[in-house]
């Protein structure tokens, strides 16, 4: 974000590429790349991060986007004013700009938390033991495909509640707009 809002065009032009690269492919791709490819060049990670990596990766692009808006949606008055004050630019972006855009950006920010909660079962193709995996254990060992799966159902809806419920506390103090 910090370099797609820079007044240097070489880093726009390379943040921007960045960005658009980690947004455009999918977590999937990154974990099959960590998992196949890392391993062929003698990079070994453990499996926790050869997982979290890649889907850390592509929510920061998402991310750096939406924290690009919230700057892009404060009242250009705002900087005009601490411009007229002699701030620094960089204490206009850290102390004017920033807080005034997270609480644009809430919103967005928790909806991109339920993705990553979402993006994290694609880790069962991976064979790594998360709730996925465990599920697939359960579901072969037991024969109990629908009461397993409603309850890994349950268990994300209820993680997402609680995503929900701690948005809404967080919009109440920052006195941001949740809609629900």
């Amino acid at each position: 974000m910090l370099g797609r809002t820079s007044d240097i065009k070489p880093l726009q032009l390379v943040c921007r590429v960045l960005t658009d690269f980690f947004r455009g492919v999918p977590s999937l791709l990154f974990i099959y790349f960590f998992f196949l490819v890392l391993p062929q060049y003698k990079i070994a990670l453990p499996s926790f991060w050869m997982l979290t990596l890649p889907v850390a990766l592509a929510a920061a692009g998402v991310l750096a986007e939406i924290f690009r808006a919230g700057v892009n949606a404060v009242p250009r008055g705002q900087v005009e004013a601490a411009q007229a004050l002699g701030l620094s630019k960089a204490k206009i972006t850290f102390k004017i700009v920033l807080p005034q855009a997270i609480r644009f950006i809430i919103p967005s920010l928790i909806s991109q938390l339920v993705v990553v909660v979402k993006d994290t079962t694609v880790a069962y193709v991976v064979s790594y033991p998360d709730l996925m995996q465990n599920a697939r254990v359960l579901i072969t060992n037991y024969d109990a495909l629908v009461s397993v799966y409603l309850v890994i159902a349950v268990i994300y809806i209820l993680i997402n509640v609680a995503i929900n419920k701690a948005a809404v506390y967080v919009s109440h103090k920052t006195g941001a707009t949740i809609i629900r």
